[in-house]
């Protein structure tokens, strides 16, 4: 329909708010939030003409509340790693990263676990960083005999260790958050409320919605290393029944249990990937990446069915005011 949000927009730089000059010359401001860790994003563009202004600093700390009454608020930290200046015309664009993702997690590190659960390494994480920890049980409970991290980063292994249990690693608010991917549940196992997108709500001319038959696989494989027997072992598991096909995944696990969680994980998101949807609408500020969506009035192909986000934007011009777009893969069943 055409409809934008005129938001209210707070920000601060390293603790201090700013005002006057900044919101007279800033001509754009983008925030990008994406399912996983390297992810949250912010650009913010300023008009730079004669008398030119400074830009904030790299490594400066931007604090941005975006309000629009009905559509919710959001609170996101930043900080600003690349500064660009344009000429003719003159332009000053700013970007950062979260301000969650910790330096110390991009540090190579050596060392392993003996009987240790993915819970309690991934707990040891949280706490070796400062961070808070939300854990799911449903992909944290398997235990290794053996799990080693050598010259590894946190980052990568916690990764690492994430995809091979079906998790979605990330860190909001400084909080670590291990959840089962493609459900759209807490830690606790509770559903996040679905978002309700409407006729009245979407962009005239921007909401697809795509059924796919590319990267479909009857059966999904993974192997596992049994020490006892000195053998290389398979586990098979099926996804879509309609297909056919292999997928293997080419990394070896240390267990049958560890194997049939990681097909079993693949499996879902390869059903996941063959119906796909994206959208803008309205400014919904409140709108963020891994929320369940669902359709309401916009047609047959669309109401009633699930999807989980895995990418969020909002997008405020002065001259358009604010726009959030997303993009989701259908959500999982139990």
């Amino acid at each position: 329909m055409g409809l934008t949000t005129h938001p209210t927009l707070l920000v601060t730089v390293d603790g201090l708010p700013v005002s006057g000059i900044f919101f007279d010359r800033l001509v754009s401001l983008t925030i990008t939030d994406r399912e996983g860790i390297r992810s949250d994003t912010i650009n913010l563009v300023f008009n730079n003409a004669a008398p030119h202004v400074a830009a904030p600093r790299r490594g400066a700390r931007v604090e941005v509340t975006l309000m629009a009454g009905a559509g919710g608020s959001f609170v996101g930290a930043y900080i600003i790693d690349r500064v660009e200046y344009e000429c003719l015309p003159y332009r000053i664009a700013v970007k950062g990263h979260s301000a969650d993702l910790r330096a110390g997690m991009k540090t190579s590190r050596a060392r392993h676990w003996d009987n240790a659960s993915v819970k309690d390494i991934v707990a040891e994480k949280a706490a070796d960083h400062g961070l808070q920890a939300k854990i799911s049980d449903a992909v944290s409970g398997h235990v290794y005999d053996w799990i080693g991290q050598q010259d590894e980063t946190d980052l990568n292994f916690l990764e690492r260790l994430a995809k091979r249990h079906g998790a979605l690693f990330t860190i909001k608010n400084g909080v670590l958050l291990w959840l089962e991917r493609g459900t759209g549940q807490l830690a606790d196992g509770s559903v996040i409320t679905a978002g309700i997108v409407s006729h009245p709500d979407i962009i005239e001319g921007s909401c697809r919605i795509t059924e796919t038959d590319v990267d479909r696989f009857a059966t999904v494989k993974a192997y596992w290393q049994d020490r006892a027997g000195a053998a290389r072992r398979e586990v098979i598991v099926p996804a879509d029944p309609e297909a056919s096909g292999e997928h293997v995944l080419r990394d070896p696990f240390s267990s049958e249990a560890e194997a049939r969680a990681a097909a079993t994980a693949a499996a879902r998101d390869i059903t996941r990937g063959l119906v796909e949807t994206s959208c803008a609408i309205v400014g919904r500020p409140s709108l963020m990446a891994g929320q369940p969506v669902t359709y309401a009035g916009v047609g047959p192909m669309a109401d009633g069915r699930g999807f989980l986000t895995d990418q969020v934007t909002h997008s405020f011009t002065k001259s358009g005011g604010l726009r959030t777009t997303f993009t989701g893969k259908l959500k999982a069943t139990s």
